[in-house]
């Protein structure tokens, strides 16, 4: 198991915390390309070591989630910050056509609203990085959201990855 390093911690419960600072989660991942793009070596980690514990399931159950769901939050995280890409060696990615349709993340929820005057200013950009619009993500509200089930085979896969010395048994 890798073990969460100070970076992940500091950034998962600093920028990317949407439980804490609201605002700061949108800008934070309205900053993300630009961050990239001037090679910011703690962007690039945390982004590395997120796709990690998305596809060995290692980062511990949230008290309130199963561990399913808790990968489900990272991969809403990953989207929000990273864009539509699966995160290299996630066994489970989300269909790209439920994004923004059936599945809306914190960023779609806070900072999308019907038309780019509602919306936070890095919106659009946001928005057409994800091949998404505003309008699209606001008509899903009225939608009904699914959360995916936990596959049939997700109990193995946790196993295997718990034997590999992946991930903390529990």
């Amino acid at each position: 198991m890798i073990p969460r390093s100070k970076n992940f911690r500091g950034l998962l419960g600093g920028w990317f915390s949407v439980e804490t600072h609201i605002p700061g989660y949108i800008e934070a991942c309205e900053r993300v390309p630009a961050w990239l793009a001037e090679g910011k070596q703690e962007i690039i980690d945390f982004r590395d070591e997120l796709a990690v514990h998305i596809r060995d399931s290692s980062y511990p159950a949230l008290p309130s989630m199963t561990q399913w769901g808790t990968d489900e939050w990272l991969r809403d995280l990953w989207f929000d910050a990273f864009g539509p890409d699966t995160p290299p060696g996630d066994p489970y990615p989300v269909p790209a056509a439920d994004w923004g349709t059936t599945r809306l993340t914190p960023y779609m929820l806070h900072a999308v609203d019907e038309d780019d005057e509602g919306s936070s200013e890095g919106a659009a950009a946001w928005l057409a990085q994800r091949d998404l619009t505003a309008q699209g993500v606001y008509g899903a509200f009225s939608h009904e959201m699914i959360r995916r089930p936990e596959p049939a085979d997700y109990a193995d896969h946790l196993r295997r990855a718990t034997e590999a010395g992946l991930r903390e048994d529990g």
